[in-house]
């Protein structure tokens, strides 16, 4: 066992990186309260807090992803089934395009009646 582990490296995050996200984390969202509070006092506007949190939202959200769902040691992995679905979603939206097209144009008829 602990020479697979040697052999295929390791692949797991340690305590050090595990920690800092948390603490990237909770300083990301008190970013997004103070933000919010702001708007709320009326010294940020709604459009420039939203852009602050959108952003937060993403960066938090990479976070995540990178060390939690550790992307940083499985993403050549992870890659050869996203790739398949970039290809399909796009070609899923089109195939039934037809249908919502269908649906709609039947739905306005029937309102007008």
């Amino acid at each position: 066992m602990a020479h697979d582990a040697a052999h295929h490296g390791d692949h797991g995050g340690t305590m050090k990186a595990y920690m800092a996200v948390f603490a990237a984390l909770s300083v990301f969202t008190i970013v997004s309260f103070i933000a919010n509070s702001m708007v709320r006092a009326g010294s940020m506007s709604p459009g420039t807090a939203f852009a602050i949190i959108l952003g937060v939202a993403v960066i938090k959200a990479a976070l995540v992803a990178y060390i939690f769902m550790h992307l940083k040691w499985d993403w050549r992995t992870l890659y050869f089934m996203i790739l398949p679905a970039f290809i399909i979603a796009p070609a899923l939206v089109l195939a039934l395009l037809p249908d919502i097209v269908i649906y709609w144009r039947n739905f306005y008829r029937m309102m007008g009646q």
